[in-house]
């Protein structure tokens, strides 16, 4: 699988056999080998250049998350009982890792400075992939989320805001709140979670109103340029607001009524955990235990872990 990688980054025979330290024969015999017991055509093979077919591309992507996998393990395995040194793989989304990740990772380092940390970004469902495949040891994550796999701990709720350019009339008005009716009629962007969408759909059937959404987003980053254009208003977590800048943008917390979202940290049920890890799942949940109080939100609100 190796050869096969450094092939298809190469793009040549000759510069992928200089990388492996190998003659040319042998790593062509190697790939049309793997070519014949797969049954497919890997490469479409040219004078200069070679190119992945569609199933070579597939197989790319597959033996990249495999040789990650492989690594990781070897590399936990001669760390395993060890807590003073290893690398623990996080995957977070964007607004979550701009909450609280900074601290969860500030003190546990000074605590632990000879461990490492990988840390991944993309929306929950990719978190739950990697959490799924073992190419990530914690998840840092919003509801909806199904735990029925994880054990979970609660971090903190934040409230759904609104993310305005700071020249739109709505941000103009005083007041750091806004009313959901007001912004039924606005162009929005909401996040492209199928759950979160249907949740976000359920306010304004609540108050007889129907979104009018113009895109969705699975990072906020990408879509900040629109909403400073006064293109339309984004619908985000509080969590936003470590990471836009204030003096363009706006936040105001949306009212009447009030919504929450609630960010977990999440490991598999059931699989043997490096004592790195271990070590900074306990140091995490003490961290928020002293630092994570006083929630927004009523203990009376119902938890729907999945939507």
């Amino acid at each position: 699988m190796r050869y096969f990688l450094a092939v298809a980054e190469e793009g040549t025979i000759t510069r992928a056999a200089e990388r492996l330290c190998m003659a040319q024969p042998p790593l062509s015999r190697q790939l049309r080998q793997l070519e014949e017991e797969l049954g497919t055509a890997l490469f479409v093979r040219g004078k200069r250049q070679i190119q992945l077919t569609e199933e070579g591309i597939f197989l790319k992507q597959q033996a990249e998350e495999i040789l990650s996998l492989v690594e990781k393990t070897e590399n936990q395995l001669m760390r395993i009982n060890s807590s003073e040194r290893g690398t623990i793989s996080i995957g977070v989304t964007e607004t979550c890792g701009a909450s609280v990740l900074a601290g969860f990772i500030s003190g546990f380092h000074t605590k632990y400075p000879n461990i490492q940390f990988n840390i991944w970004c993309g929306n929950g469902d990719e978190v739950n992939e990697k959490l799924e495949k073992g190419l990530a040891d914690v998840g840092l994550v919003r509801d909806p989320f199904d735990t029925e796999k994880y054990e979970a701990a609660k971090i903190k709720t934040e409230f759904w805001v609104a993310l305005l350019s700071s020249s739109h009339p709505l941000a103009k008005r005083e007041g750091e709140t806004i009313e959901l009716s007001e912004i039924a009629e606005e162009s929005l962007i909401i996040p492209d979670r199928s759950p979160v969408q249907r949740e976000i759909a359920g306010w304004f059937s609540q108050i007889a109103k129907k979104s009018n959404v113009l895109c969705t987003y699975n990072t906020l980053s990408c879509i900040v340029p629109l909403v400073e254009q006064n293109m339309a208003l984004a619908i985000c977590p509080e969590g936003a607001r470590y990471f836009t800048d204030r003096q363009r943008l706006t936040l105001k917390r949306i009212v009447k009524p009030e919504h929450f979202s609630r960010l977990l940290m999440v490991r598999r049920r059931h699989r043997l955990t490096p004592a790195a890890t271990a070590c900074f799942w306990d140091f995490a949940q003490e961290y928020i235990r002293l630092n994570c109080s006083g929630d927004p939100e009523s203990e009376s609100v119902p938890f729907h872990p999945l939507f």
